[in-house]
């Protein structure tokens, strides 16, 4: 499926969302803003921003697209068989609680960081990229991997084939995101809520991520202040718990 394709499938399904009342509309717009929150800032956010500055833009955005999605479905069945094992008032507790919990856990990491933060997860998306450097270097004969100059690393691209660089861009943000804030997040949204709509959402929200990314590039990603993130995030994932708390009190979570 062409990413036009599947942008005016979103559009269309929008359209539905709209139509089928404000409640699928508010899933929609939860599904996608807790993926901006929870990627925006995050390891295979810099991860795609990075690589997109050392190979082919398309390449690397389709192979952590692609991983991203696939996740989205994976987490998705997660939250399909969650409701069969636990009653569906329960299971919308325990989701109201994550959802506090992260907003918390969010705010927690803005009051006790540096203004201008360590960059923790950029740095050590830096640090695994050189070694995936040393390997391409290494695999496809091209200098010493141990002793790599400037001048060298800028023939990595120019020789890497297009389908490595998606196989690499899937295979890290995949093994990235598994057991992240957005697939514990997506699970959790699927589990009290219309699957397919939580589906098409987060996946937006991972698109909108990867495009930032991939055309911001190792720039944005310096320019990106960690601590204004958490704190949008643990205000954005506390807003939600709000929504789930008054859902439940009402019953319309029942």
């Amino acid at each position: 499926m062409s990413l036009k394709s599947f942008i005016l499938i979103c559009l269309i399904y929008i359209g539905y969302c709209k139509e089928s009342g404000e409640k699928h509309l508010t899933i929609l717009t939860q599904s996608i803003g807790s993926m901006l929150v929870s990627e925006i800032g995050d390891k295979t956010f810099f991860l795609a921003a990075i690589l997109s500055m050392k190979f082919n833009r398309l390449a690397v955005f389709t192979g952590a697209a692609g991983a991203l999605i696939l996740m989205t479905a994976i987490s998705c069945a997660f939250g399909i068989i969650v409701p069969t094992l636990l009653p569906r008032f329960y299971t919308a507790i325990v989701v109201t609680i994550i959802f506090y919990f992260f907003g918390c856990k969010l705010l927690f990491d803005w009051y006790h960081m540096e203004n201008e933060g360590d960059k923790e997860e950029l740095k050590q998306v830096e640090l695994e990229l050189e070694e995936l450097d040393k390997k391409l270097l290494s695999s496809h004969k091209i200098i010493d991997p141990e002793n790599p100059s400037e001048g060298q690393k800028t023939n990595l691209a120019s020789v890497v084939p297009i389908q490595q660089i998606i196989w690499q861009a899937f295979i890290m943000t995949f093994l990235g995101e598994w057991g992240d804030r957005s697939q514990i997040t997506t699970i959790s949204l699927t589990a009290v809520q219309d699957a397919d709509i939580v589906f098409l959402g987060c996946s937006i929200g991972h698109l909108i991520c990867t495009t930032i990314a991939v055309v911001g590039g190792k720039l944005l990603a310096h320019q990106i202040s960690e601590k204004t993130v958490n704190l949008v995030g643990g205000i954005v994932f506390i807003i939600f718990g709000l929504m789930h708390t008054y859902d439940l009190i009402t019953g319309h979570l029942d």
